[in-house]
């Protein structure tokens, strides 16, 4: 996962389907892309396990515009994003639980993390 720290577009993120959160887990996807699968499963799971976080899935097909915007090359993608809608991280591939529950560290307020 590399860091950002890019402030997204509000209106951009509302496109997406992003609503206000303590922290989101945007991720691009295709259809037909088995990891993006794997990624929904574990963004999915981790959302589940910490209060506040949302996981927001985004057909990169449909959202060309923005895709570009964001410069997405590949799927699947994800965006650590913070409550403002800064890029925390990011990451190609499948990250693993730790990893993700690692960088969403580095947002969520300490009593959501427990």
């Amino acid at each position: 996962m590399t860091e950002s720290g890019e402030l997204l577009d509000p209106a951009l993120l509302e496109r997406l389907g992003v609503g206000p959160a303590p922290a989101t887990l945007l991720q691009f996807s295709t259809a037909f892309c088995a990891p993006c699968r794997a990624m929904r499963r574990v963004s999915a799971e981790v959302a589940a396990m910490l209060p506040g976080v949302r996981h927001v899935e985004v057909d990169a097909e449909s959202h060309l515009d923005e895709v570009r915007a964001l410069n997405i090359w590949r799927t699947p993608t994800l965006l650590v994003l913070d409550a403002e809608g800064r890029v925390v991280r990011r990451a190609t591939g499948v990250p693993t639980k730790p990893h993700l529950i690692a960088a969403l560290a580095e947002v969520l307020p300490p009593a959501a993390q427990s």
